[in-house]
């Protein structure tokens, strides 16, 4: 008898061990899910109340120039004063999945260029190839950092834009631009408190009725993508063949409607 007890005490001491180690890895799983920025947007046209842009829900966008842009490569650098979204919207997204865009970009306005040669002027537009973007957020540490960022990459293939020259030009008649970029997500100067801060996750419900993507001068090389729940450093850069090219500038983003004009209703690119 008492055998047989001691048996049966064993047996229920590893059914309760079983059913510990399965929550702890349970738990461990559900540590391991990672929440993905994503687009808020107004409930309707004109509504103070927001909502979660969903999966298959889109919003249109415009963009404002903050400051010129600059492409710098080969030894030759190009500024475009003016840049504005030929096409843009937004794209929704379920719970573990980044907030997306589609976008193609135009950089006009009288651009010019040095290092190229005295007689070599900018052919305009310059115009990016279809883009998408993702919500991402900084790498600090191989880990996710708490700065938003949004990377922006060709749609297909690794053509990003091409930059064409004409006239008597001494290094290159056009630069070939592949690879991915990424801007810092950051508050808009012009709006109140007028700082331009660097935006932070989480969130915590804050809205606007713009946003400023800041490329820096000093390029961001990497990024931290969460897709299915599961995040992960990318590298990020933009290049001419093997020769890496860097992109500065500044534009505020804003909701608009089919025309692309400007609608002055809060809205935010995180929780």
């Amino acid at each position: 008898m008492k055998s047989y007890r001691l048996t049966r005490l064993r047996s229920l001491l590893l059914a309760l061990l079983a059913v510990f180690a399965f929550g702890v890895v349970a738990a461990a799983a559900a540590q391991a899910e990672e929440t993905a920025p994503y687009w808020t947007v107004p409930k309707s046209e004109g509504s103070s109340e927001t909502k979660r842009l969903r999966e298959g829900e889109t919003r249109f966008i415009t963009a404002k120039t903050y400051n010129a842009t600059t492409l710098t490569g080969l030894g030759v650098t190009v500024t475009c004063p003016t840049v504005e979204l030929k096409e843009g919207v937004l794209l929704g997204s379920e719970t573990r999945e980044p907030g997306k865009d589609d976008a193609i970009v135009e950089f006009k306005g009288g651009c010019t260029q040095t290092g190229n040669g005295t007689s070599c002027t900018v052919v305009e537009p310059i115009t990016t190839v279809p883009v998408k973007s993702e919500l991402v957020e900084n790498v600090e540490g191989a880990a996710a950092g708490k700065k938003l960022l949004t990377e922006f990459f060709p749609a297909t293939g690794a053509r990003f834009a091409t930059v064409k020259f004409t006239g008597t030009c001494t290094v290159t008649s056009e630069i070939a631009v592949e690879g991915k970029v990424a801007a810092e997500v950051r508050t808009d100067p012009n709006a109140p408190p007028g700082i331009g801060e660097a935006v932070e996750l989480p969130n915590r419900g804050k809205t606007a009725t713009s946003w400023l993507l800041n490329f820096p001068g000093t390029p961001i090389k990497e990024v931290w993508l969460v897709t299915a729940g599961t995040g992960k450093a990318a590298k990020v850069g933009l290049a001419v063949g093997s020769e890496p090219l860097t992109f500065a500038g500044a534009v505020l983003v804003l909701l608009a409607n089919s025309k692309r004009e400007t609608r002055e209703e809060t809205w935010s690119p995180l929780p």
